[in-house]
């Protein structure tokens, strides 16, 4: 069996700013789109793995902590484990059903820092929004000492997805 792995990442913003004036209107109207596509590889601009969870639901207070070198799916109808040796994209939306904060990142043991400039820093998305942080070049480092991913709802309940894109171990 060939495996390809091919990811799309993308972001858009547009907007229309309308002015109405005197005897005419001023508009500021445009849009930024950012683009990447990672072809199948480990090197920099190239990942090989994607793992997924969506719709994963946490009563306030509650948490998930993801082993980034310990991820299962099912894939293809089989059971499959996920290790990565780097993350080169993770997503995340808290959805708009939720009435708590998603609190990312914190893990009490081996956490990792991912985009985060500290092990201990957390970033809060709250309902209704979306994290996306891409690092196409090198990726950020999963280790033994760095790969607890941390997810938890705080002051009300979350449901939310999760998406990383990296580089696989071994």
């Amino acid at each position: 069996m060939t495996t390809i792995f091919r990811s799309s990442l993308e972001s858009k913003v547009g907007w229309t700013w309308r002015d109405e004036q005197d005897r005419s209107a001023v508009v500021d109207s445009n849009q930024w789109l950012w683009r990447i596509s990672l072809q199948e590889g480990t090197d920099e601009g190239q990942a090989n793995a994607v793992w997924y969870v969506l719709g994963k639901t946490l009563a306030s207070g509650a948490s998930n902590e993801w082993d980034l070198t310990a991820l299962s799916r099912t894939l293809f109808n089989a059971s499959v484990n996920q290790a990565f040796a780097s993350v080169k994209a993770l997503y995340v939306i808290n959805r708009k059903e939720s009435t708590g904060n998603l609190i990312i990142g914190g893990a009490s043991t081996n956490p990792w820092p991912g985009p985060l400039s500290s092990a201990t820093h957390t970033l809060r998305v709250v309902p209704g929004g979306v994290l996306l942080v891409v690092h196409p070049n090198a990726g950020w480092s999963v280790s033994a000492s760095a790969k607890n991913l941390k997810l938890a709802a705080e002051s009300g309940s979350v449901t939310y997805d999760l998406i990383l894109v990296g580089v696989k171990a071994g």
